[in-house]
This record gives C-alpha cells, sequence and structure tokens, in this order.
C-alpha cells in the first residue's frame, strides 16, 4: 500500500486519466482543469517529515 492510496483511495489511478512516468517515478493527473504533478520527496524531506510527525505525537501523549 503506498501513502497515496491512504490519501486519495484506491480507485484514484483507475477513475482518472492518471500518466505514471517510472523513470522518474512522478504521476501526473488532471483534477477540475488543473493539471498535476505528484513528485516523490526526498530523502532529507522525508526526515523532516517523520519528525515533525514524532514532536506531534509526543506532545499528544502528554495532554493524554
Amino acid at each position: 500500500m503506498e501513502a497515496g492510496h491512504l490519501l486519495l483511495g484506491r480507485p484514484w489511478k483507475y477513475d482518472r486519466k492518471i500518466n505514471y512516468n517510472g523513470l522518474t517515478n512522478e504521476i501526473t493527473l488532471t483534477h477540475l482543469g488543473k493539471k498535476f504533478v505528484l513528485h516523490p520527496q526526498t530523502p532529507s524531506q522525508v526526515a523532516k517529515d517523520q519528525f515533525i510527525m514524532k514532536d506531534k505525537r509526543d506532545e499528544e501523549e502528554k495532554l493524554e
């Protein structure tokens, strides 16, 4: 399962005209007349996101 499936739901790939570029690992789609290109995150972006999520999780545990 990919993060896109969790965010957009699995059928989104099949209900829309999706172009997947395996070389660059990009997904291109058109929604409401606008073109969107989903790019993969860099390792530093992933690390930063994980750090932010950990901080939020720790804050929520303190509130409980």
